[in-house]
């Protein structure tokens, strides 16, 4: 039985896991390090993730693999994609129906698979540190991703082999972290600048209500893009010095982006830092020159500016959906490795005009609160399972009890019975026949091994450990008393007769040994049954929260006309169902198209595309003639399922589903159909 449920938080640039114990989330490690960089890569073949992985991207990035998150859930086409085409080391191209593929070391992976590598090591990393299975996990993702990014990791989590039991929004995960002790009502922000995404939540926790107000961001920012921003700076100052573009060569390219990073963390505790790079590529005329630079914290601050203030803008439009003002928060917490940015920490802290938390650790509180609330989910399982433990272990020390009981209440009978020696040893031995089996029977079979209900099973446990106490006592004197006599009996007969053979004292001795193995046995189950009690009261103490986040982008269906109407509203709290009827635009239309899109643009076309479901076999009836229902349900984990009915027949069967990115094969073709007409609102 495990009781471990990872909390895991699958970053961009860094990744990391956590569990709970004794009620308190800790970080799990890997060679004393609490993060592992989400890096995959190729070397001779084998494939290395984490801290190797990054180490190796150094001299092969072609065949390392960093930031596939950015890529997860994106079509080729997107604009997020294309973007990474410019800044990824290694390459990039579309699948036959449009997704993402990555090439590396003759392979060709989607960022799914490379996602499922990195929960897999992260995975290891708990087993090792545990020393036991652990197969169940939550798994924070962006507030702001998609409904197809929220699957495409739920997927990889799969692919690791993890029963993903939620899905968990970082800054939710955050908040949870810090309010999961407090006993204190309280309203949060959480800004989360991690290594690729952002994402700002207002939160209020009201008791044990936890409820996100509303939520922001944009899952195209982050740390790689001020990374890439004092790359690029790097790079315009090779050129105007020498003349040359080294980001052609991918070896200087890769070791300025590690520079830049460098450069970018020292700056947190550094006024400036000096830029070193040696020999950096070889210029046309076959020279290779040093290359150096001093950064400052106020040119870093000025090459950022820009993606600082998105961040703002993104923060002020949720605090206007959630109805409040920034004096109307009680704390803001600052999340994910970017915000140790002092040009960060400084614009949040004028914007909210207060200063932001840093008491927690950036890097490791999103993991720590999917910890606890995948724990706050499982404790009352966790308990009945301790319970039932309990129960199994206090049955087996009765049990043993029992046998030992019987057996030394007949070895003082048979002793005051007064027999000879030989006739002890032979009725001895028939008894101990009856017990050796584990099962009860023969002279046996009237011990009561039903345990006693749950809430009586703790006094009937230490009930049982007095009787022990006292049975083990007994029988150390009884066992001992024969042992002595017998050993007189034997000395005086060899006195009278140095030929007499010696009595079958052997079994006595096993006799004894048997009655100290049972009574051992049951002190062992006793002691278990205490243990899991123990625990079980502690799962029954933990805090049961409940927690109710909201849908991160608005949904609906493509119209006629290419009209976006929408379902489901941005913000709306989740899990939530909406419904809504729609209508034939042709006369004897016998199937519909219905189009999923995501966004906020009134044409379809101009948000992003989710999938497309088609409701076939509708009967034959003039146009505005048909109802046709149809159902938008967004689950716990923030994931969308659609469904069509046709009202008047009842006809639902006829959907088939079409995912764009075909999430569940890597690659593969479809052929092409006829396209459908879209409902009529």
């Amino acid at each position: 039985m495990s009781q471990w449920i990872l909390g895991i938080d699958l970053g961009t640039v860094n990744s990391c896991v956590a569990v709970v114990k004794d009620g308190r989330a800790v970080m799990l490690s890997d060679d004393s390090r609490t993060t592992i960089p989400s890096c995959l890569a190729f070397q001779r073949g084998q494939e290395i993730v984490g801290h190797a992985a990054k180490r190796h991207g150094v001299t092969d990035p072609q065949n390392t693999i960093s930031a596939a998150k950015r890529l997860l859930g994106h079509s080729f086409d997107s604009p997020e994609v294309q973007d990474a085409l410019e800044r990824t080391s290694y390459p990039i191209r579309p699948s036959p129906l449009g997704s993402v593929l990555i090439e590396v070391d003759g392979r060709e992976l989607t960022p799914i698979q490379v996602s499922a590598s990195i929960l897999q090591r992260l995975r290891e990393v708990a087993e090792l540190a545990l020393e036991e299975p652990a197969t169940k996990a939550v798994i924070s993702v962006p507030a702001h991703f998609t409904d197809v990014q929220r699957k495409a990791t739920k997927l990889a989590g799969e692919y690791a082999g993890l029963e993903v039991l939620r899905l968990i929004n970082e800054p939710t995960a955050a908040a949870f972290a810090y309010g999961y002790r407090k006993a204190t009502d309280f309203k949060l922000a959480v800004y989360d600048l991690g290594g690729g995404t952002f994402d700002i939540t207002v939160m209020t926790a009201e008791g044990d209500c936890f409820r996100v107000d509303a939520t922001d961001g944009d899952s195209y920012l982050g740390g790689e893009d001020f990374d890439n921003a004092i790359l690029e700076w790097l790079i315009e100052e090779f050129k105007s010095e020498h003349g040359h573009d080294p980001s052609g060569d991918e070896s200087a390219r890769g070791r300025l982006i590690e520079a830049a990073e460098k450069a970018k963390i020292e700056l947190s505790e550094l006024e400036e830092t000096q830029i070193e790079l040696p020999f950096i590529t070889q210029l046309p005329d076959q020279s290779r020159p040093n290359f150096s630079r001093v950064l400052t914290r106020q040119k870093l601050s000025a090459l950022t500016q820009p993606l600082i203030q998105r961040t703002l803008e993104l923060c002020g439009n949720c605090l206007e959906a959630a109805g409040i003002i920034s004096e109307d928060l009680d704390e803001v917490l600052l999340v994910g490795g970017q915000s140790r940015m002092v040009a960060v920490r400084d614009a949040v802290r004028e914007f909210f005009g207060k200063e932001p938390r840093r008491d927690i650790n950036p890097d490791e509180v999103v993991a720590m609160g999917a910890a606890l609330f995948g724990y706050s989910l499982s404790a009352d399982d966790f308990k009945l399972e301790e319970q039932a433990a309990a129960a199994e272990a206090y049955a087996l020390a009765r049990q043993d009890t029992a046998i030992a009981r019987k057996l030394l209440n007949e070895v003082e009978k048979l002793r005051a019975d007064s027999i000879d020696d030989d006739a002890l040893a032979e009725r001895l031995e028939t008894l101990l026949e009856e017990t050796e089996a584990d099962g009860t029977s023969g002279r046996m079979d009237d011990i009561e091994l039903e345990p006693p209900p749950d809430d009586e099973l703790s006094g009937a446990v230490d009930s049982l450990r007095d009787e022990l106490m006292q049975l083990r006592g007994k029988a150390g004197a009884v066992m001992s008393g024969i042992s002595e006599e017998l050993s007189d009996e034997l000395a005086d007969e060899i006195t009278r007769n140095e030929q007499a053979e010696a009595p079958k004292d052997s079994t006595i001795d096993r006799a004894a040994q048997r009655l100290n193995e049972r009574l051992e046995s049951a002190v062992e189950a006793s002691e278990s049954a205490r243990t899991h009690l123990e625990k079980a009261d502690q799962h029954g103490s933990a805090r049961k929260v409940k927690l109710t986040d909201v849908a991160s982008h608005a949904l609906g269906i493509a119209s006629v006309s290419d009209l976006f109407t929408v379902l489901i509203d941005k913000n709306v709290p989740i899990p939530v169902a909406k419904e809504r009827i729609f209508t034939t635009n042709q006369d004897n239309q016998t199937e519909v198209a219905i189009r999923v899109f995501q966004g906020v643009a009134e044409r379809a076309s101009e948000n992003q595309f989710l999938g497309e479901f088609v409701l076939e076999g509708i009967p034959p009836a003039a146009r505005m003639e048909p109802k046709i229902e149809v159902t938008f349900r967004i689950d716990e984990d923030g994931i969308l399922s659609v469904q069509a009915r046709d009202t008047r027949s009842g006809l639902k069967q006829g959907i088939r589903v079409e995912d764009p990115l075909q999430l569940q094969q890597p690659a593969g073709g479809e052929a092409e159909k006829e396209p459908s007409s879209p409902p009529a609102d």
